[in-house]
């Protein structure tokens, strides 16, 4: 019976499998895993949240987060010979984009951690280090079949003893050959060095077109490129003056997210409104009490809060051996929960970057 079930029936079930579900059933039989040959549909399951260690952290395994089951993953990033940061999710078949933590310029890698598959790209045309980095995925649709591409924008950076104020962008729909890389144009001195000394590099891309990094100077504030002009401004914060600890997302509705809070531990989330030139912040939800107190329970002096924003998410955090809260949007409805550390880590580590990503073995 199991073997007469049709080709598509079959890639429609699978497409709701995780990665451990998905290897185990294309062991299955033999039509099951000439199923793996094909091109799978968009995964329907929930993304996992990815945590790989900064650079301060001499781990070189990622952790990932299935939040169905709240169970953790290991997975070692020795397949690359020079160790990798984290940039950001491609937001399809499980790739990440990737740099190479120890090369005093940047370099990057797009890699699949969970099959081990991974592709360099071509040099930058001005060698540049700490730069901005943007990120925009999208669909071709060419006669109704859709194509996935993406564009990575650099901004800034220091290059020979100075601030280099050009912006490049490498566009996927281009190839890989060194001349992929192509010059866009040039960038405010103070924008420049706030993106190269004060932002974790990664950006967060909206649907109405424009490109935002989080600056970690005091007071915080956020910088913008829109893309159809390239075109750069700064968006002031809501409570920027008493934020200890701030971080962008991308909403579910293709908004502007922040997650914040103060030293006392008052979290909360806020969604970025405009209308015309004018624009505004509105909270939209805060930590409730109870996991606010859970939360505490596990500060200690010189112990801070930290946050960050993973795909559509926002989670606050210590470290991840230590339980952390995760604000998600699962449907219409809104929420925190608590995420228990990964215990199994056997030591803290408390600087790492974060993403959602879908796993594949595509």
């Amino acid at each position: 019976m199991w073997q007469d079930i049709p080709q598509d029936i079959l890639l429609q079930i699978f497409s709701f499998l995780p990665p451990s579900s998905l290897a185990r059933a294309f062991s299955v039989c033999k039509q099951w895993q000439n199923s793996s040959h094909f091109p799978l549909l968009p995964p329907r399951y929930p993304p996992w949240f990815l945590f790989t260690p900064s650079s301060h952290s001499n781990s070189k395994n990622s952790y990932f987060l299935d939040p169905q089951l709240g169970k953790w993953h290991t997975i070692p990033m020795d397949f690359f010979p020079q160790p990798l940061r984290l940039v950001s999710s491609l937001g399809i078949n499980g790739l990440l984009l990737m740099k190479l933590s120890s090369s005093p310029s940047l370099r990057l890698v797009i890699c699949n951690p969970f099959t081990r598959h991974f592709q360099p790209l071509p040099d930058l045309l001005v060698s540049r280090s700490n730069p901005a980095i943007g990120l925009i995925t999208n669909k071709n649709n060419n006669n109704g079949n859709s194509t996935f591409y993406f564009c990575i924008i650099v901004a800034g950076g220091a290059s020979g003893g100075s601030y280099e104020q050009t912006m490049e962008i490498y566009d996927s729909r281009r190839g890989s050959e060194p001349c992929n890389w192509q010059l866009i144009g040039s960038m405010p001195a103070e924008f420049t060095v706030r993106l190269t000394v004060w932002t974790p590099n990664e950006s967060v891309h909206t649907d109405n077109g424009y490109l935002y990094w989080m600056t970690s100077a005091r007071a915080y504030s956020v910088v913008r490129l829109e893309r159809s002009s390239w075109t750069w401004s700064e968006v002031k914060l809501p409570m920027a003056n008493r934020l200890d600890w701030a971080g962008l997302f991308k909403r579910r509705n293709g908004k502007l997210g922040l997650v914040g809070g103060e030293s006392e531990m008052i979290g909360q989330v806020w969604e970025l409104e405009m209308n015309g030139r004018d624009e505004w912040w509105v909270e939209i939800d805060r930590v409730p009490l109870d996991l606010e107190m859970r939360f505490r329970e596990g500060l200690s002096k010189g112990n801070v809060v930290r946050c960050g924003g993973a795909g559509e998410a926002a989670f606050l955090y210590r470290g991840l051996g230590s339980g952390m809260i995760i604000w998600a949007e699962n449907g219409e409805k809104l929420g925190w929960n608590w995420i228990d550390g990964n215990c199994e880590i056997g030591f803290n580590i408390p600087f790492f970057k974060a993403s959602s990503v879908h796993p594949s073995l595509s």
